[in-house]
Order: C-alpha cells, then structure tokens, then sequence
C-alpha cells in the first residue's frame, strides 16, 4: 500500500511543532515544502518571518511578515510579530502604533497587551505600561513574560516590594525563566536582602549558565555579603562571557583591589580604558591601585587625568591630597585640599585630608574642629574607619590620650571586619614564630654544612620590630653616597617558598641545605633584589624590613658574614605605635588591633631575637632609637664605623630629609598611656628590663 502524501495542512503542522522542539533549519524547510505547494500560505510566511527574526536575520523577516500581512491584513498575530521587529529596531514608536492595531483586531490577545505595556516601559513611562500589563494578566493569568514585565515597571517606579512579588509570580509559571531570576535577584538587593538576592542570581546561573548578566549580579552581591573571592570568580566567568564589559571590567578591578591583588586589578583598569578612554571614575581607581603600589608619580598622573576629565570631581582632589600627605608633599596637599573644598566644603573625605595637613603643620585643634561636623556612624565602614584613625592621631597631638585610644579602638575594630583582615591568619603567624623559636632552641647550627664561599658581598640587614625607628636609621644611613637602602621589600620571599616546599619544609630544611642548595636560595634573594639596586655602582645595600627579625636564622644560614643592623626602641612605645598604626591587613600585621595582641606578639619577636643572639654568631649592631634622636652624630659615627663606611657630613641633611618624611617620632610618649598599658606590663617587663629602660 502506497503511503498517501501529507496535505498541505498536514505538513503545516508538522513544521510548527518541529519549530516547537527547537529545530529551526528543519522547521524552515518544512514551512519552504508548503509555500511550494501553496505559495500563498500567509501562515507560512509568518512562521518563516519568525524564523529569520529569531536568527537576526531582521530584513528577511520583516519582508516576510509583511508579505503575510498582506494576504491577511487582519490576523492580529501578524500584525503583533511586526510590532516585535521594530521594537527590535528601536523604532518604539511604530512597534506601538502596530500593537494597538493588533489589540484592536483582537481585545484578547494577551502578548499583545504585554508587547504594547513593554514598548511604554522601554519609552520611561512605567505606571502607564502596567495597564497593559494587567489586562495581559487578565485575559491570561500564566503569562510569565508579562508578569517579568510588570516587576520590571515596578522596580523602576520604586515599588521594589510589588517588583519582588510579581517576579516571583513569573518564575513560579516558568521554573526555567532564568531572566525573570535575574531581575528578582535586582529587586531584593536594592531592598538590601543580599542573601535572597544571592539566591536569586545562584537560581538564574543554575538555569542559565551563560547568562552573563546574572553572574555579574551574583559577583555584586557576594562582594556585598563580603565574600570577595566568590565575587571574584563570579566576576571573571561574567568576563569570560563579555570580554569587553566595562562594568565587569571595573567591578572586578575593584574587587582584586579589595582583596590586596594590585597587578590583576591595574591590568582591569587599564582594559576598561581601552574600552573607554575618557572615563575619569577608571583613571581614578587605577590611581588608586598605583598608589598602592607605591607608583606616586604614575597615580598622580591618573588622578590628574580623572580632574581633566571631570574638573568637579571632589572625591579625586580628596585622592591626591591623600597621595600628597603619604609623600610629604605638604604645599601640594594644602592646594589639592583647597581647590576640592571650593567644590564640596561638605566633602568628608576632602575634610579628612584637610585635616591630616592641620595635624602635619602642628594644629591639632583646628582639625578636630574641623572633623567634628561629620557623623563617623552614618559614613561607610571603610571611610569611618579613616575618620578613626585621624581623630585618634589628633586627639594624641592634643594630648588627649583616653579619646586617642577610644578612636584608636573604633578604628582597629573596623579595620578587623574588612575582607583583605578577613583573609589575614594572625595566628598563622604567631604559630610560625613559635616553630622558629622551637627550632632554634634544639638546633645545633655547628654541625651545619658550612655555606660556600660567596660570589657577591652579602646585604646588610636592618630589622627591629615595626615602629622601632628602622625607618629614621634608613634615612639617615640613604643620605650616605656610598650607601643604597631598599625600603620594605618582599626580597626574601622565594627563598622562603623555596624551603617551604623542600623535604621537611620551612624550618626544617636548613639543617640539611648543602652548598649547591644554599648557593640557589641565594640567587633567588638577589633575583629579587635585582630591581631595586644598581649592582654597578658598588654601594653597600642594606635591605631593611622590621617584622623580618622573625626570618634571622635562615638570613644567617644563607649569609653568615652578613652584617645584621637591630633596631630597638621602649618597648611600651613600640606597643602603642603599633596599636595606633593603619596597616595594610596581612598574618602579621592584624597582630595589632588591640593592645594586648600587640604586646603579645613584640613578646614572642623579642624572645625569638634573643634566642637568635644566643645560639647564632651574629654579627649585628644595635642602634636605639632614642640615642639616635638624642645623639645624632655619636651614635650615626659609631653605626657607620660598623657598617666600615667613613664619615660624610652628608648625613646630617638626615633632619630635614626626615621632617618632610614625617619620621621624627616623640620619645616616651607611651607615660601618657600607661594605663592603658598596665595590663601588658607583666608581658612587657622583661624586655624593659633586659633592653635597659625605665618603666
């Protein structure tokens, strides 16, 4: 029995419903097989419009649809598909002239209603948009796409509880609306419930995991909640998808900043400008990320691009104010401050810089005065946190020691909740310092394999403990001409994670370094140091790098015949300088928080020294700090006889060098405090006593 051809109607369908699976290219020559038989199929060339529209073919498409309008100027589904491509083109105006000709035609056709309120939305007016988005819903209450729509009208009127609800609505019809998710997500975070919102946008990736948008989002909000690095690869898979999203681009600079990593974040920047050259908000930020990079000169000319750009740009005035302040450029600091104020007098962060440079030029008053006006619990965390510190150090100046340490204390505890103190492990630190101590105590370094003959002079090595006064000795010994310092570089670092990942690991390894070991760790140290010196010009190089005391024996193990400068101050001013201090989050330095986490870990620093003293033969020098600042050239003469330099009446320039730089630090300034600090007593003692100072 021969099988009977399909009818024309039979072959219709059979396309629609191969057009309902998806399959496009066979749907397209099902709907070609009819209009061969009957060209005239208006159906047809509808479908086929559709077709071509959905595969961006918008000329083919529309030059179809028409084509089925005019053999069937009255179906409204065809006049609503046209209305569908202009809206496509951006040609708003006849995408709504068609609609209300589709809805006239048809009153209850709910797409149309739906279409028509979308083009009003698009055009700003939402409240008018959400009739027609209503009598949608009235004619068919399961219109995902309407409901979708309506939130959206109504995100954009402020109702963000009416938003939150109708996508909700949408996303329970169509579990899979990946969109409708997306702008859930939107809704509840502007209403500031981050975690709904992050359980939105995690809904619409889980449906869509190419919905670029939506992962974006998602890396908002988990920036948001403060889990950084989830935001971060949120961030870069969102990139991934839109190489040259500008908003991506920068969010993620942003958030590399935010978790301490500067080269990734400038690299953000600087492919964000490509995109948009004249964008001051990027020039600023890679400013920012330069200056923390100790970039000076390269973030000055960001952020006078960024002015160029935006002359009425308050907050990049109050940035290279602070950048002036940082680099002691006091005058520039006092113009910075002066032209920004002339913009925004109420600006907190131009007064806050403002009032550093009254602290620098010894008016004290006149800042607090000046900080007084503004509401530290009404200010974001991050610039409360600034205003803290400021006030602690201004009120200290004023000699107002308990608000000093009311301020000093709000300051730490915000700097502790901040995402880079978060990735911080103190006790990681703490724990290093007692294996080192450990180690030490039971090594017998004189059954070591002795280390090879050096191929180059060693460094000099200055240490101490932060706040010391390594970095008055660093000024005074840079003014030398036979001399080159290197200030606070991570130059030790490969030879660290080199013996980290031998057998035994860090510590343990040196007691097993042969020559050939010890010779690589060395190159790996002057690899490091490279960038820094100009190894042609033979200056002595002291590296100098306080919280390196800790790292002693393996300095020693690779350089025996290195001189070590300890740099040693009142222990109780070390303490409180430490407390007072805005650093940099990392595992040693969110040691200093509080008082007596602070004198916790001078405590085990100076014992760790100690023991270095007693089991190395070191060959170190000890300059106190309040000696140097009492007997400048004595005590300098006798520093440099050690180091087997000769005296130049260059260093004694070292005062004005270290007034611009800010380093000439009160002595005994911790009697104003020494009941905040009886509680660290007990700790503190024997290094008082052994160091041979006064309680």
């Amino acid at each position: 029995m021969v099988a009977q051809p399909l009818s024309v109607t039979e072959l219709y369908r059979q396309a629609q419903q191969t057009q309902h699976e998806g399959d496009l290219e066979s749907a397209k020559a099902q709907y070609l097989d009819v209009l061969k038989r009957e060209p005239g199929h208006a159906d047809a060339l509808h479908c086929l419009g559709n077709i071509d529209a959905r595969q961006g073919r918008l000329d083919d498409a529309e030059r179809l649809i028409r084509q089925a309008i005019k053999l069937d100027p009255l179906k409204a589904i065809f006049i609503n598909s046209l209305g569908n491509l202009m809206k496509a083109r951006e040609r708003l105006d006849d995408a709504a002239a068609l609609y209300e000709q589709a809805i006239a035609l048809e009153p209850g056709f709910a797409l149309a209603h739906s279409n028509m309120g979308e083009v009003l939305l698009r055009q700003g007016e939402p409240q008018a948009s959400t009739e027609y988005f209503a009598k949608a819903l009235e004619i068919d209450p399961n219109l995902a796409g309407a409901y979708d729509n309506l939130g959206r009208a109504f995100n954009n009127m402020g109702r963000l509880a009416e938003a939150a609800d109708a996508f909700r609505r949408a996303v329970l019809i169509r579990p899979d609306f990946a969109v409708a998710y997306d702008h859930l997500g939107h809704a509840l975070r502007a209403m500031d419930r981050l975690e709904e919102a992050k359980d939105a946008f995690e809904h619409a990736v889980a449906v869509d995991p190419t919905l670029a948008s939506a992962r974006y989002n998602l890396a908002t909000v988990l920036m948001g909640l403060g889990e950084v690095d989830g935001g971060i690869a949120e961030f870069e898979r969102a990139l991934e998808m839109r190489p040259q999203h500008l908003d991506t681009l920068v969010n993620l600079g942003i958030a590399y900043h935010t978790r301490g990593n500067f080269k990734k974040s400038a690299v953000c920047y600087r492919r964000a400008l490509q995109a948009d050259p004249d964008n001051w908000t990027v020039h600023m930020n890679l400013g920012l990320v330069l200056n923390e990079q100790r970039r000076g000169e390269e973030a000055e000319t960001s952020f006078r691009r960024a002015l160029e750009l935006n002359p009425q740009a308050a907050e990049v005035y109050a940035e290279l104010a602070a950048l002036y302040e940082e680099t002691n450029r006091l005058q520039d600091l006092e113009a910075a401050v002066e032209q920004g104020l002339l913009i925004a007098p109420g600006h907190p962060r131009l007064n806050l810089e403002a009032a550093k440079g009254d602290r620098r030029r010894g008016d004290a008053e006149q800042g607090l005065r000046r900080l007084a006006k503004f509401d530290t619990a009404a200010m974001d965390s991050r610039l409360a946190e600034q205003f803290h510190y400021q006030l602690g150090y201004l009120h200290d100046r004023a000699g107002q020691a308990d608000a000093a340490i009311e301020h000093f204390t709000a300051a730490n505890e915000l700097a502790r909740a901040t995402p880079r103190a978060n990735a911080a492990n103190p006790e990681r630190f703490l724990s290093l310092l007692d294996t080192l101590h450990d180690f030490f105590s039971d090594a017998e370094p004189d059954q070591w394999t002795p280390a090879p003959p050096a191929e180059r002079p060693a460094p000099v090595f200055m240490l101490g403990f932060p706040r010391s006064g390594t970095t008055l000795a660093d000024v005074i010994l840079d003014s030398h001409p036979g001399i080159t310092t290197v200030e606070e570089q991570v130059t030790i670092l490969p030879a660290v994670e080199a013996l980290q990942a031998m057998p035994g690991g860090y510590p343990a390894a040196l007691a097993d370094l042969d020559e050939a070991a010890i010779t690589h760790l060395r190159q790996l140290y002057f690899d490091a140091l490279a960038p820094f010196i100009d190894a042609a010009d033979g200056s002595l190089v002291i590296d100098k790098m306080p919280i390196r005391t800790i790292q002693i024996g393996m300095l020693w193990r690779l350089f025996p015949d290195a001189k070590f400068i300890f740099c040693q101050r009142h222990p109780c001013d070390v303490v409180l300088s430490n407390f007072m201090q805005h650093y940099t989050a990392s595992d040693a330095f969110a040691n200093f928080y509080t008082l007596q986490d602070a004198a916790r870990i001078y405590d085990k620093t100076m014992r760790l020294w100690q023991l270095y003293q007693r089991r190395l033969p070191l060959d170190h020098h000890v300059v106190r700090y309040e000696s140097l600042v009492e007997d400048l050239e004595g005590e300098t003469r006798r520093l440099l006889g050690f180091l087997g330099l000769g005296w130049d009446p260059q260093v004694l320039g070292y005062a004005e060098r270290a007034r611009q730089r800010g380093r000439i630090r009160s002595l005994d300034r911790w009697r104003a405090y020494d009941i905040h600090l009886a509680p660290m007593m007990d700790t503190l003692a024997p290094h008082i006593e052994h160091f041979g100072y006064e309680r």
